[in-house]
């Protein structure tokens, strides 16, 4: 029950994804700032609460991270329909993205520092302030562009520091020898002890990432 509620939180992010523009174009700024700023506190939500229960999982992290990217996305998108700023903004999380895949496929720790939890809070919070502000037609772009400042630089920042774990080699992670998980042919029982089992998130969140697990794995029970 507590998965079920945990990314049923998350899902509002999904369904704030799709509302996003046709409020904005119905409603205006008030409202979808309002959305916004909803949608980023349910981000910290169902993180305290899977931390708080133990009830983290490979589904709720992998869930958590597509609300997470397509809800930013939709964001930008609307945030260059107000100013054509957000491209700045934008460039820089679609290579921040491509340095995290280049991390995943590569086994590095795809966690994020400190700087991009921080990156987060601050594009919140430029969105919410462009969207009740976008409700005036006095304002002009290069106000936009001062909100988005402090963003912008922990983009650069947060892209600096992925660069620099990737180049010393930082926090590369390996793959445990003791997998204690049989697969089957069973699909569902597969992916009930797999994906939604926190005991196996806990085990190995911090190993390489679960394709690469699990091929091993399927190797080793082929033998």
């Amino acid at each position: 029950m507590k998965l079920v509620i945990i990314n049923l939180i998350t899902l509002i992010r999904i369904i704030g994804t799709i509302i996003l523009i046709p409020l904005y174009l119905k409603y205006g700024g008030l409202v979808v700032g309002s959305i916004v700023l909803l949608c980023y506190i349910t981000d910290i939500i169902d993180g305290f609460l899977a931390r708080f229960y133990h009830a983290s999982t490979f589904f709720g992290a992998l869930f958590d991270g597509f609300a997470d990217k397509t809800f930013t996305l939709m964001n930008f998108i609307l945030l260059y329909l107000i100013t054509p700023y957000a491209l700045i903004p934008i460039v820089l999380e679609i290579l921040i993205f491509l340095i995290l895949l280049y991390k995943y496929k590569n086994k590095y720790n795809v966690k994020s520092n400190i700087l991009g939890k921080i990156k987060v809070w601050f594009l919140a919070i430029s969105s919410v302030l462009i969207y009740y502000l976008s409700s005036s037609n006095l304002l002009g772009d290069k106000l936009y562009l001062i909100i988005l400042i402090p963003t912008i630089i922990l983009e650069v920042l947060t892209l600096i520091s992925y660069i620099k774990e990737v180049l010393v080699k930082k926090e590369k992670r390996e793959i445990k020898k003791d997998i204690v998980i049989n697969l089957e042919k069973n699909t569902w029982h597969n992916f009930k002890n797999i994906w939604l089992n926190p005991e196996f998130y806990e085990s190995h969140k911090d190993d390489a990432n679960l394709v690469q697990i699990l091929r091993i794995k399927k190797k080793s029970n082929d033998k």
